[in-house]
């Protein structure tokens, strides 16, 4: 039974929002590319959060790191600090929200600006990961070349990768070495 819907959107977004971060570019480098950004999960923030501000672009890009530093934690205890130090600054506050018609916790205030529904509501997502899984569900890609994170959702906990296209250009890049050596 899942009494938190703060196991998938919300982590979701957290996962997108700390992948905005590429090794060579920063997909939200302006406030055209955060609100594009943010476009994807309106249904999530429209009617709850305000929308994004100019000046909010540089707090939203030190959340992320923030994010990144719950999921790349090395172990239980350091997860729970850094996600209760961000729940902490957002003033997470649990209510019960029945805009969908079902009841169901929210943490963030309502007409909060957007860093602040984006912290509380990411930060509890990965709170819910931690509490109801654990933290080996938590991953950065092993490619070479990318570092985006992931929460791993498979039942026997094996993925190493934050999509299959670096799966499979991992594994041709050892199929090849295999071949020439």
């Amino acid at each position: 039974m899942d009494f938190s819907h703060y196991t998938d959107q919300p982590v979701d977004l957290a996962v997108a929002l700390i992948n905005t971060q590429q090794v060579e570019d920063d997909l939200i480098s302006d406030s055209a590319q955060l609100e594009e950004f943010l476009d994807q999960f309106k249904g999530m923030w429209k009617g709850t959060a305000q929308a994004p501000k100019k000046e909010e672009l540089q707090p939203i890009r030190r959340l992320r790191e923030s994010l990144r530093a719950v999921i790349a934690s090395d172990d239980e205890v350091s997860a729970s600090e850094q996600v209760n130090k961000i729940l902490e600054s957002y003033h997470a506050v649990p209510r019960v929200s029945l805009h969908s018609g079902t009841p169901h916790f929210h943490f963030e205030t309502t007409g909060a600006s957007m860093c602040s529904w984006l912290g509380a509501t990411t930060a509890m997502g990965l709170a819910s990961v931690i509490v109801e899984h654990g933290i080996d569900r938590f991953g950065v890609c092993c490619s070479g070349d990318c570092d985006d994170v992931y929460v791993d959702t498979s039942r026997n906990r094996s993925r190493r990768h934050c999509s299959n296209t670096c799966s499979t250009r991992e594994a041709v890049a050892a199929y090849r070495k295999r071949q020439s050596g």
